[in-house]
């Protein structure tokens, strides 16, 4: 139950699956640097807290913003990996071909839903900058957070469909 399952992870050899394949490892290393600015200001917070009972002002809703920042840059290099959660309950006894027919259909449908939210990302962008909407203590604007996650999303788009495109080829061979 605890080991990995085994599955083929091949780096794209065409010049844009090459350029997918890098931008999707940028885009995670960002959220990396991201992930790691928070934990850095949570050290900081927590010890300015004990040793000088002066946390980092907002410290909570810098770390609201991270998470989403740093969890959707993530999310295309997994894509391209192939490291997302699968549950292949049904699939187990299947033709090698049916499974790889059904991992086309299931990015088919994730670039979409990864384009759709996307879309909706850039509307609630635009409106929360008109609005002005800020955070309550620090009144960092709202759509800030939101300006690194509409390409995330895009990007996990395409790395679905690229990815779904590979499984069709293969299938195809």
């Amino acid at each position: 139950m605890g080991e990995a399952l085994a599955h083929d992870v091949v780096r794209p050899a065409g010049v844009l699956g090459r350029a997918l394949d890098l931008s999707c490892r940028a885009f995670a290393l960002g959220g990396g640097m991201v992930l790691a600015g928070m934990a850095l200001m949570s050290v900081a917070s927590i010890i300015g807290r004990a040793a000088l009972n002066k946390p980092v002002t907002g410290d909570f809703e810098l770390v609201q913003m991270g998470c989403a920042i740093s969890v959707t840059m993530f999310l295309p290099f997994c894509q391209m990996m192939r490291g997302h959660i699968i549950v292949d309950f049904f699939t187990t006894n299947m033709p090698a071909r049916v499974v790889t027919m059904l991992d086309a259909l299931a990015a088919a449908v994730l670039a979409a839903v990864a384009f759709l939210i996307a879309w909706r990302l850039t509307l609630g962008l635009l409106d929360l900058r008109g609005s002005g909407d800020s955070s309550m203590i620090l009144r960092v604007p709202t759509w800030y957070a939101y300006v690194p996650m509409v390409p995330s999303f895009v990007l996990l788009g395409l790395a679905a469909l690229y990815t779904a495109l590979m499984n069709l080829l293969k299938v195809g061979a």
